[in-house]
């Protein structure tokens, strides 16, 4: 839901947070571990949690679901809580890497909108809180695309030579291959060897037009016109628009596109129990959970919070979209032993 900030990212690739209050020597002993995406939390939501409770938060950063999953997996065992998308949720929970911290029985649960909890794995909702959701779409330069439509998957699947070598993809499996797929008019998480035949053949084609596949920076080079158009995530493309709205746009293609959303989980093997809850607690608080989503350009899950989002980006239908926009989004689904047909698609296409 992988998401970068576009402004004093590298100083925030890893970071811990000092206690703030002389409370905190009196709980020396209070400790919680977060690993989360590139810069997905607002600071001061840490900072604050950290002032009130005299927990001492550390923080650290990953780039991909997979690179989170091998992590834990590889026995990082100091964590607390992580912060997976759906998928990856699932994925966690068949390993038995996930822990239960009691959901409902944490105060401020029932801010949160049962809507959201659509891990198949947590039928309970007891386990993984939702934390984000959001888009993946495009972000062009205004000025590089005038005269262009980019309203569709299309301008870099099929673009035209005024913008050829000025394009971006994602440097990810499911995200490139899935909106291949969407463009031909297929699931997101199809499985069909036909189907991925097309989207690779699309892909294929369409490569020697593109600058980068990457994940890191996109905004940036957006706006200084490296890019003319990148595929990229809501909340970060919004990030970048609210920096430079005359020179930047975001939105969701109109074929469809990956309607994401990421989780709050904490590890089986954590550390610091008491603590995690805490944080869970604090976090389903509605005008924390509102800080944060202001601050992500995101979309919150906690229905108590709503009101108190950014009037601004509530109003902004590629970052709350209708319900006929939603209609055409995807959830990245857990494909079990399938996933190996997208590895070899992604294999041929990165060796090209």
């Amino acid at each position: 839901m992988r998401r970068l900030r576009h402004l004093a990212a590298a100083s925030l690739t890893a970071m811990t947070i000092a206690a703030g209050l002389p409370l905190a020597s009196a709980n020396a002993a209070q400790e919680l571990h977060l690993y989360n995406w590139t810069i997905y939390i607002d600071p001061a939501v840490v900072d604050d949690f950290q002032k009130e409770s005299g927990i001492k938060v550390t923080l650290d950063n990953y780039g991909t679901n997979e690179e989170m999953l091998a992590k834990v997996q590889a026995g990082a065992d100091g964590y607390d809580i992580v912060f997976p998308s759906v998928f990856m949720q699932d994925i966690m929970s068949q390993l038995n890497l996930l822990g239960n911290p009691g959901l409902k029985g944490i105060d401020g649960y029932n801010n949160l909108d049962q809507k959201y909890f659509i891990a198949k794995s947590d039928p309970q909702h007891d386990i993984c809180m939702p934390y984000n959701w959001g888009t993946t779409g495009l972000i062009y330069n205004k000025a590089l695309t005038k005269g262009q439509a980019v309203d569709s998957w299309k301008v870099i699947f099929e673009p035209p030579e005024t913008l050829r070598g000025k394009i971006a993809v994602l440097d990810d499996v499911r995200e490139t291959i899935g909106a291949a797929l969407v463009y031909n008019g297929f699931s997101f998480n199809s499985t069909d060897p036909k189907e991925l035949a097309k989207a690779r053949d699309t892909i294929a084609k369409a490569k020697p037009y593109w600058a980068a596949m990457l994940t890191d920076g996109i905004g940036d080079k957006v706006i200084n016109g490296d890019f003319a158009v990148a595929q990229w995530w809501s909340g970060s493309a919004a990030q970048t628009v609210a920096s430079k709205p005359d020179a930047v746009g975001y939105v969701i293609p109109k074929e469809g596109a990956n309607g994401f959303q990421e989780q709050m989980c904490m590890l089986a093997k954590a550390p610091n129990v008491a603590s995690a809850k805490a944080f869970f607690s604090y976090m389903m608080r509605p005008d924390v959970a509102a800080k944060n989503t202001n601050w992500l350009h995101g979309g919150t899950t906690n229905k108590a919070a709503l009101t108190m989002v950014n009037p601004a980006l509530r109003s902004d239908p590629n970052l709350y979209p209708s319900d006929e926009v939603r209609q055409r989004l995807h959830l990245v689904q857990d494909l079990g032993d399938k996933i190996r047909l997208y590895d070899a698609v992604w294999t041929k296409i990165k060796a090209e």
